[in-house]
Formats: C-alpha cells, sequence, structure tokens
C-alpha cells in the first residue's frame, strides 16, 4: 500500500492560525507518526527559516528549553487550547529546531493518557543535611535547597504553580502571567509572576525570612490579615509568635551567598550568626552573651570548618566557646553537636 504523503496545505494554514479541530488533530497525529519524518522535517525546515527571519534566535540554555516546551505542550493540552498549541510550534521552532517538536509532543500525549490519579500525585525534593541541593521544575523555573530542607509540588503543576517549602530554598521563577508561582510555608505565602527570590523557613526557628533579588512579590501571612509588596533589595522578617513582620532593605546577594557555598556576614549580631551556623553545620549553637553586648562580625567563609569559623570568632570578638560533640541520648536518639558561646572576660 502506498504511503499517503503529508497535507502541507493543512500544516501552512495551521502555522498561520487557519485551521479548525479537525486540523488540530491531523497536526498531532502527524507529528508522532515516524514514517512521516522526512517529508515533516522539510515543511518544518521552511517554517523555522520564516520565523528565524522574524524573530532574531536567542542563547538559551537546553535544559531551561526543554523545560519550556514540556510546560507550554502540557498547558496546551489540559487546556485543549489548539491557540496556544500554534504559538507553541512557532516558539519551538524559533529556539530547538525541529527535530526535537515531534519525540516531545509523543511523550506529552503519552502523560496525558495516564489516569487523572497519576497526575495528581506529589513530588518532592529533598536536600539532606550538610547537602545544597540543584533543582529544576516542570515549567523552568530552577533554584536551590539548603541543607535540611525539602519543596513539594502536585502533578498538575503546569494549572497550579504551587510549591510546599520547609526550611530554606532560592528560586529563579520562570515568568507565566497567566499562573503565579506561589510558595507555601507553615506561616506564610509568597506569590510572584517571574523573579528571584530566596525564603527561609526553619521548623524550629522563630522567623522567616524573605529577600527579594528583581522583580516584584507579595508576601502574606497564612491568615491574609497583613499583605506587602516587596521591591528588589527588600527583606521580609516575619515573627511566627507575634505574626507580624517588619522589612528593610538589604544587600540580597549576603542572603543568596550559600546558593555559592559561601557563608557571608557582614555586620550581623551574634544571635544571626548562631542561627546561620546552626543552618550550615548541622548543630546547635547557645548564646550566653547579653544583648547589651551588640557584638557584630563582617567575615566571609569559603569551605572553612566549624573549628576554623568558631577560631575567627573567638579570635575577632570578645567571646570563647565550648564544644559538646554529637552523643546518643538514654533513649538512644542522637543529640546534635552543640556549640555554647560565652563572654570571654567575666564583669566583675
Amino acid at each position: 500500500m502506498a504511503n499517503i504523503g503529508l497535507d502541507s496545505k493543512k500544516i501552512d494554514y495551521y502555522f498561520n492560525g487557519v485551521y479548525t479541530e479537525k486540523d488540530t488533530s491531523y497536526i498531532d497525529n502527524v507529528f508522532c507518526d515516524d514514517s512521516k519524518e522526512q517529508e515533516l522535517k522539510g515543511i518544518l525546515s521552511r517554517q523555522f527559516d520564516q520565523l528565524s527571519q522574524e524573530d532574531e534566535l536567542e542563547n538559551k540554555n537546553l535544559d531551561q528549553i526543554l523545560y519550556r516546551i514540556h510546560y507550554e505542550i502540557n498547558t496546551r493540552l489540559s487546556e485543549k487550547s489548539a491557540s496556544t498549541f500554534d504559538n507553541i510550534i512557532k516558539w519551538t521552532l524559533r529556539i530547538a529546531g525541529v527535530l526535537i517538536l515531534p519525540v516531545l509532543i509523543l511523550f506529552s500525549l503519552q502523560i496525558f493518557k495516564e489516569p487523572r490519579l497519576a497526575r495528581e500525585t506529589s513530588t518532592e525534593i529533598n536536600a539532606p543535611a550538610w547537602s545544597r541541593v540543584h533543582f529544576s521544575l516542570p515549567d523552568g523555573t530552577t533554584g536551590w535547597l539548603n541543607s535540611n530542607s525539602s519543596i513539594k509540588y502536585k502533578g498538575n503543576f503546569v494549572s497550579d504553580r504551587h510549591i510546599d517549602l520547609r526550611g530554606e530554598a532560592f528560586f529563579d521563577v520562570f515568568k507565566d502571567k497567566k499562573r503565579p508561582f506561589v510558595v507555601n510555608t507553615n506561616e506564610v505565602n509568597v506569590t510572584v509572576l517571574g523573579t528571584k527570590f530566596n525564603i527561609a523557613s526553619y521548623d524550629n526557628e522563630k522567623s522567616v525570612e524573605v529577600v527579594l533579588e528583581e522583580g516584584k512579590l507579595v508576601f502574606r501571612d497564612k491568615e491574609l490579615k497583613k499583605s506587602y509588596t516587596m521591591s528588589p533589595n527588600d527583606l521580609v522578617i516575619y515573627d511566627k509568635s507575634h505574626k507580624d513582620f517588619l522589612t528593610e532593605v538589604v544587600q540580597p546577594q549576603k542572603y543568596l551567598s550559600w546558593t555559592e557555598g559561601k557563608l557571608v556576614f557582614r555586620n550581623d549580631p551574634l544571635d544571626v550568626i548562631a542561627r546561620r551556623l546552626e543552618r550550615w553545620y548541622n548543630i546547635d549553637v547557645e548564646v550566653n552573651v547579653p544583648l547589651s553586648e551588640d557584638l557584630r562580625l563582617r567575615a566571609t567563609f569559603i569551605d572553612e570548618s566549624l573549628d576554623e569559623v568558631l577560631g575567627l570568632l573567638g579570635r575577632s570578638l570578645p567571646i570563647k566557646y565550648k564544644i559538646e560533640e554529637q552523643r546518643l541520648d538514654r533513649s538512644d536518639t542522637f543529640i546534635k553537636k552543640k556549640v555554647i558561646i560565652t563572654p570571654k572576660y567575666e564583669k566583675l
């Protein structure tokens, strides 16, 4: 039986935005038919040349391109929107070429044939103690998870960009005006369209910190009684016990330096130093120095051990420290290593 050729006019009409639902079905079938590959390459190469003249190609990271294409195709299929698919093909041809699209369409079609329950399962990413984990989400958003942190999102992420966070994470959010990106913690949530920000929300800490590097975001407490629209360089500190927050303008890099493996202090008081040492080295720090001392430190550490950092603290500030090593308690539970900080000279 002779192989029937492609209907190039239908494909041309489709690219020009003139099509019916029947034409959309035809396009889906064509891109999933291996026997049509050579003909399809010729037609799409011509479309690629035309689109390249209209829109200069951008230099993009391949991983980001793949996530973006997958996200757009899934969105089109979930909403059954033919017009969105038209934009997907044009966008894909401009930045990824014609060879990758058939595979991605087939992959996406197979995903959406799965049971609804499977699509709504959750995905969790964890960063164990002493680690930093880089992640990429289905919409093209990327970021880092700090030690003892996790994020969780549902399988319908293409239409509902909600993340549950425990611990600390940095997000570089892909912009999508139709689908805001929301990060939820136990106490607060932040809503963004496209931005770079850091949020620290550890269960065992008294506050939540949000620092904005680029873009804008809306900070809210869980009860939605108060909100604040943040601008670049803004820091929001939310007090869990009082359910209130304060804001200040800061240098964001100090709060983002952990993503580069750096521990940075910029005139920080001793209580802040202690809290960040706890996160960094997975230890407990007890500070028995009066607040009236107002001891502060300016330093940058890269790959230094805990002993080296504490040694510098002891030389730079009028303090001394004692280390209680990790041990088992009576119930055979491990107790973290603990650092106890006291004044170097006791007042008479």
